[in-house]
C-alpha cells in the first residue's frame, strides 16, 4: 500500500546478533553524513529542511511511509486520484475509522503515536493553537501559518454549532477572539478554529517543508527505516543503526565532523537513549535484556531520560442543546456518494475544507498559588448535540515516567495524568463552574453521556500529547537534582555531538494542542544547532 525505500544505500554485508538472535547486517561505506536526522515527523523534516539550506549533507530517516501522492502512497480517494483521505480536511472528523488509521498508528510505545512521515500531524484533527509567548514564539508561520478560514470563496460552513456556542459563551462574558492573531488571549475566550490547512488541503511539514528540501542534492530520505540505536564511540555519536522492515540491520556512519539529532518524538526518542546506553541505569539494562547491544557499562550515561512524561488530559462534556446541526456524513464523503460537498470541496470551496471542530475556547483558573490553563475542542457528534473535548494545559504538576518492557517496547512505568492534588482540585473547580453554566435553566441545554461532575472526571483519556521525557534544560541531569537531558542548544549532556529536536524536550506542557508548538521547536532548536555547530567548527581550529 506504501511506497518503496527512498534513496539507495550501497552497503557491505557481515553478520551480527542483535536481539537475541543472528540478522544480516551492513555497514554504508558510500556516504558519509554531515546530520543523520532520526524520524520524518514534524521535528524532523524541519530539522532536516533547515540543515540542508545551511548546505550541511543530510540524511532522514523514517520508520515507515509517506502519505501523500507526492510522497508514494497509492491509497487514493475514489473521487479523486490525486488525493488520499489524509489529505481532505474534512475526512478528519472520522480519522480513527479510516483504515490509514491503523496502518499509520505505532504499535511499540506507550500511548499513540504516528509511524509515518509527518508524524502526529499526518493524523491529528489539525488544531492549529498558535502558541502564547510562556510556551514559545517564533516564525514557523511564514511557511506554515494556519488558517481559520479555510475555504477560497472567503465562506464558513455548517455554522449551526458556532451559532449556538458563541451565544452561551458571550452571555456568560467570555469574549470572542482571533487564536491566530491573539494567541496570548487565553482567559474566558473564544474563536472560531485555526487549523493547519493549506490551499484547502492537511498541511504539515510533509507539504510545507519537505517538498524544499527534496529540491538538493545534499539531501537523502530513507524510508522504511527504523533507528534502533545511536552508534557511539565513548561520548561520541559515531552514526545509527537501523533496521528495515525485513530485519536487515545497517549501519550509516557520520562524517568525521557529523552530528545525529533523534527527532522521533516523546515515546520513541527515549527507547533509542536507552539502547544506547543513556537513561536511567534500571532503563539500559532492559534495555541489554532485550537483546540490543548496548554500549560498555563505562559509557553509560546516567540521565533522567523518560523520568518526567507530561500529557494533557481530557475530560468529555456531551451536551444536548437547542441548535440545528449534526455531523455530517463521513462515509458518504469517503465513498464519494456525498456529492454535493464533493463538488465543492473539488473547487476549493465548501465544509470539507474544515477540520472536525467548529469552536475552541480558553480558559484557566487558579488553586494553590498555580495557574492552570483549559482548551475545549466543541465538534457537532448527533442531532443538536456537541462533544467538548476539554483539556488541562498549561501548569499542570501531574506527571508520569516512561520505560521499557521485555520486548523493547515503551511503557508507563507511572502514568502522567491527575496524580497531584492540585490539579485534581483545580480541575474540579473548573469542570463544576462550567457545568453549572452550561447547565442553567436560561441555556435550555442538557448533558448527556456523562451527566454529572464526577463522571466527567472519571471520562478522563488522553490527550496524546506526550513531552518532556528528554527535558531541555540548564540543570545537567547526571550531577545532583539535576533534572535536564539536553542542554539549551537540544545536545544530550554527556554526548559531544548528540541532539533531540522533538517533543520530548520541552521543559512544559504547552497551554493547548501541541503540534504548532512542536514545529516552532523545532525552528527555534536547529538555528540553536547551526550555531553552536559553526561554533564548534572555529573552536577546532584553535
Amino acid at each position: 500500500m506504501r511506497s518503496a525505500l527512498v534513496g539507495g544505500l550501497v552497503a557491505i554485508s557481515s553478520a551480527l546478533g542483535v536481539a537475541g538472535s543472528p540478522h544480516t547486517h551492513s555497514v554504508v561505506t558510500s556516504d558519509a553524513y554531515d546530520y543523520i536526522v532520526v524520524g520524518g515527523g514534524p521535528s524532523g523534516i524541519i530539522t532536516a529542511e533547515r540543515l540542508v539550506e545551511a548546505n550541511k549533507k543530510v540524511l532522514l530517516l523514517e520508520r515507515r511511509y509517506g502519505p501523500t501522492v507526492a510522497t508514494g502512497a497509492i491509497d487514493t480517494l475514489v473521487w479523486n486520484k490525486n488525493l488520499t483521505p489524509i489529505d481532505v480536511p474534512g475526512l478528519s472528523a472520522d480519522i480513527g475509522s479510516l483504515p490509514e488509521w491503523e496502518e499509520y498508528i505505532c504499535t511499540d510505545t506507550a500511548g499513540y503515536a504516528a509511524c509515518v512521515l509527518g508524524g502526529g500531524v499526518t493524523v491529528n484533527y489539525m488544531v492549529f493553537v498558535h502558541p502564547p509567548d510562556h510556551d514559545f514564539n517564533d516564525k514557523l508561520y511564514e511557511r506554515n501559518p494556519g488558517t481559520i478560514l479555510p475555504s477560497a470563496d472567503g465562506k464558513r460552513y455548517d455554522q449551526g454549532l458556532y451559532t449556538v456556542l458563541s451565544n452561551f459563551f458571550n452571555n456568560i462574558g467570555w469574549k470572542a477572539v482571533n487564536m491566530i492573531s491573539q494567541p496570548n488571549e487565553k482567559h474566558q475566550v473564544y474563536s472560531y478554529p485555526a487549523w493547519n490547512v493549506k490551499d484547502q488541503k492537511r498541511a504539515g511539514p510533509v507539504r510545507t517543508y519537505l517538498p524544499l528540501a527534496e529540491k538538493h542534492n545534499n539531501f537523502n530520505l530513507q524510508l522504511g527505516s527504523k533507528v534502533t540505536r545511536v552508534l557511539r564511540s565513548g561520548s561520541k555519536a559515531t552514526g545509527v543503526e537501523v533496521e528495515n522492515a525485513s530485519g536487515h540491520l545497517q549501519n550509516i556512519i557520520l562524517a568525521a565532523n557529523g552530528r545525529v539529532i533523534l527527532s522521533a518524538g516523546a515515546l520513541s526518542a527515549p527507547r533509542i537513549l536507552f539502547n544506547s546506553g543513556i537513561g536511567p541505569q534500571s532503563q539500559i539494562e532492559a534495555a541489554q535484556k532485550s537483546g540490543v547491544i548496548v554500549p560498555p557499562k563505562h559509557d553509560w550515561i546516567s540521565l533522567p531520560v523518560g523520568v518526567v512524561l507530561k500529557d494533557h488530559p481530557i475530560f468529555s462534556i456531551v451536551v444536548k442543546t437547542n441548535g440545528t446541526y449534526g455531523p455530517l456524513d463521513w462515509a458518504g464523503i469517503y465513498n464519494g456518494t456525498e456529492t454535493a460537498d464533493i463538488s465543492l470541496y473539488e473547487k476549493g470551496n465548501g465544509v470539507l475544507t474544515q477540520g472536525k471542530h467548529r469552536l475552541i475556547w480558553f480558559s484557566s483558573n487558579v488553586v494553590d498559588g498555580e495557574t492552570r490553563y483549559y482548551q475545549g475542542s466543541c465538534a457537532p457528534t448527533g442531532e443538536d448535540e456537541v462533544t467538548i473535548t476539554t483539556y488541562m494545559t498549561h501548569g499542570l504538576t501531574s506527571s508520569g515516567v516512561l520505560g521499557l518492557d521485555a520486548s523493547g517496547n515503551t511503557v508507563y512505568e507511572k502514568t502522567p495524568w491527575m496524580n497531584t492534588a492540585g490539579d485534581q482540585a483545580a480541575a474540579k473547580l473548573f469542570i463544576q463552574s462550567l457545568v453549572d453554566d452550561l447547565t442553567a435553566p436560561s441555556t435550555g441545554f442538557q448533558l448527556e453521556t456523562y451527566t454529572n461532575v464526577s463522571s466527567i472526571l472519571g471520562s478522563l483519556t488522553s490527550g496524546m500529547h506526550y513531552i518532556t521525557t528528554a527535558k531541555m534544560g540548564t540543570d545537567d541531569g547526571r550531577h545532583g537534582n539535576g533534572t535536564s537531558v539536553v542542554d539549551t542548544n537540544t545536545k544530550v549532556y554527556g554526548m559531544d555531538n548528540l541532539y533531540i529536536v522533538d517533543g520530548s524536550i520541552h521543559p512544559d506542557l504547552p497551554t493547548g494542542n501541541i503540534q504548532a508548538t512542536i514545529m516552532v521547536v523545532a525552528e527555534a532548536a536547529v538555528a540553536k544547532i547551526l550555531a553552536h555547530h559553526y561554533c564548534g567548527l572555529f573552536m577546532d581550529r584553535y
